[in-house]
């Protein structure tokens, strides 16, 4: 099937690794020329062997505002325009309970998912709105539909909703620009990241990794986990000519977890 974004240039941070890296491979498959942008240099130069098409990275912090600004010129300089499609994609900041954690914690979470946010979407805007087309996507979480219980996230269960809110407001004011805003929100994706957490909390109960996601795995309809591959999947469609008339969406990918109905 074609998608229609062969030539377009898509920006992903967070690119090196994980869902980013999964989404910047898929929209390389696509014929689009790729910019990942991530911290560490070592992960960025594998990741971008591994995509190859003529990927490219650069190291930036996206959630700060001069770390966007970076990753979009870096689109610049390689392929002589900014980004075509742009996905946001970064820590969410420190961890840890409501009762727990501090000031500072709830503020890194606003600038990490609203902030950080709100300067990449500034930075392609310009780009988007010149060509009449454009595609933003925000990697999630489930915990947009149903906050996190079992993890202790209560300043990222607040901003991530805050980001969710951001969207949907942006989708409003950028759609008569040909530009859709939509989030992907993620279940439990096979990821290292994920991978670490869930370890600690299996041994805290006694359990090995694979034990204890056995037993999570048993009660979901679709009985696996997902991968960055399931994911890149919908970000690719979301981002494609085929998905013009989605936007202010949030499309949860988690093999049913979330049991409400919105």
């Amino acid at each position: 099937m074609d998608l229609g974004i062969a030539g377009k240039v898509a920006l992903v941070t967070g690119g090196s690794q994980g869902i980013g890296f999964g989404c910047a491979r898929r929209f390389a498959e696509e014929g689009c020329k790729v910019v990942i942008a991530a911290r560490t240099q070592a992960n960025i130069d594998t990741a971008v062997a591994v995509i190859g098409h003529g990927a490219v990275g650069i190291s930036a912090d996206c959630t700060t505002r001069a770390g966007v600004a970076a990753a979009v010129q870096a689109c610049i300089d390689a392929f002589g325009s900014g980004p075509d499609i742009a996905v946001f994609n970064v820590d969410s900041g420190p961890k840890g309970a409501f009762l727990e954690v501090d000031d500072e914690t709830f503020a890194a979470a606003n600038t990490n998912n609203v902030m950080a946010f709100r300067w990449l979407v500034q930075a392609v805007f310009p780009h988007m709105r010149e060509r009449g087309w454009g595609r933003i996507l925000t990697i999630g979480t489930n915990s947009v539909k149903q906050p996190h219980r079992k993890l202790p996230r209560a300043a990222q269960n607040t901003y991530r909703v805050g980001a969710l809110a951001l969207s949907k407001t942006l989708s409003a004011e950028l759609g008569p620009f040909g530009i859709t805003v939509n989030t992907l929100g993620t279940g439990a994706i096979a990821t290292e990241q994920f991978r670490t957490v869930f370890t600690r909390i299996a041994e805290a109960q006694g359990q090995t990794y694979e034990e204890h996601i056995a037993g999570r795995v048993a009660e979901w309809p679709v009985r696996r986990m997902g991968t960055p591959e399931d994911m890149a999947a919908a970000a690719a469609f979301l981002c494609s000519d085929l998905a013009g008339y989605i936007t202010g969406q949030v499309l949860v990918v988690d093999g049913g977890n979330i049991e409400s109905l919105q």
